[in-house]
């Protein structure tokens, strides 16, 4: 048997790890091709956040101390109509423009295209998380369907002079986003409030029926999951399914059973009784966006997690590609088989015939 030898081993190894220094170390960050895109997106939620804040001055709600940034989106710890707890640092992290540039991103993993009609339920736990897939969605020219609930977890949309639907429909009403939403609920225990103040959460009723959007009213699990299957399903089929937030009937009554970004069509095999709409879609043949492992999620994408300084929109990983000179790692390859080559070669010949 020839052998190798050790010296032609060791010029192999250091020369791949040479041409992986000089690939890894030549890489250059370029916008990506749909920097634009999010760039829009990006845009369109700034300027949504900052209606919003008017909104709420309106409303004699001011900012709250966690709110670091500004940016009316982070709500109080608690009050009468908070529905489960919520961490602080994940809502500023959401409340930053540049995750409308992340919405757009994943929308685009999920395959979703201009004219594509796509399922969404938000809750109000997130009120940044649903604005930006409201403006992703507008820019991309999305035909988005969504059901907004009002309820909302400690630091969320939880103050009860307005609710998140009601911030959503006065967009809308501004002409800064393109639709309303389908339906509305109360949210928490049952879908209907049930751990809320009730003077306060009938009062909040109210103002949701005379939005216009349809009220949904279904403590029984199973019925109110068909009726949301049927809004959803009647201006024709949805090609994704959106899940903001961790309300019972997005992601069910059992463990959840999907990782957190966008799961591709089907990894869902088996329904029970406990399955959400998430799990449903996905078993369906959807791909689903889940969108509630906030810390999780900025890290695969490259957005910081509760940053001291909210970036400026266009500046973060999101909107950019890296670029490797590959001909390193391409000589290098042929660098290193060459000189194995000739080591067999030469032991070929060291052990004659």
């Amino acid at each position: 048997m020839r052998k190798i030898s050790r010296v032609s081993l060791a010029g192999a190894a250091l020369i791949l790890i040479l041409a992986a220094a000089l690939t890894f170390a030549g890489g250059r960050r370029a916008r990506a091709a749909d920097y634009e895109r999010k760039l829009a997106a990006a845009e369109l939620m700034q300027i949504c956040m900052d209606r919003i804040k008017v909104y709420k001055e309106e409303a004699g709600v001011g900012l709250t101390p966690e709110d670091f940034h500004g940016t009316g989106l982070v709500g109080s710890e608690y009050t009468l109509v908070t529905t489960t707890n919520g961490v602080a640092e994940a809502k500023r992290t959401t409340a930053n423009s540049d995750m409308a540039a992340l919405a757009v991103q994943l929308l685009e993993e999920a395959g979703i295209r201009p004219g594509d009609r796509v399922g969404a339920a938000f809750s109000g736990s997130f009120p940044g998380l649903n604005l930006a897939v409201l403006s992703a969605c507008a820019v991309m020219e999305v035909d988005l369907a969504y059901i907004c609930s009002a309820g909302a977890s400690t630091y969320g949309a939880n103050q009860p002079e307005i609710t998140f639907p009601e911030m959503a429909c006065r967009l809308v009403e501004e002409g800064l986003l393109p639709q309303d939403g389908i339906a509305v609920s109360m949210g928490g225990d049952f879908d209907c409030g049930g751990e809320m103040y009730p003077d306060l959460r009938d009062g909040i009723l109210e103002r949701l029926e005379a939005l216009g959007p349809e009220l949904i009213w279904e403590p029984d699990y199973q019925k109110n999951l068909l009726l949301r299957q049927e809004l959803y399903s009647r201006g024709g089929p949805i090609r994704c399914f959106i899940g903001v937030g961790g309300s019972v009937t997005t992601l069910g009554l059992a463990e959840d059973r999907l990782g957190c970004g966008v799961t591709p069509p089907d990894v869902i095999r088996t329904l029970n009784k406990n399955s959400g709409l998430m799990e449903i879609y996905n078993a369906r043949g959807l791909p689903v966006i889940h969108l509630l492992n906030v810390k999780r999620l900025v890290a695969d994408y490259g957005l910081p997690f509760d940053p001291p300084r909210l970036p400026a929109p266009g500046e973060s990983a999101v909107y950019f590609t890296v670029r490797y000179p590959w001909h390193w790692a391409a000589g290098g390859l042929l660098g290193a088989a060459a000189l194995l080559l000739e080591g067999r070669r030469r032991a070929r010949r060291e052990e004659g015939p």
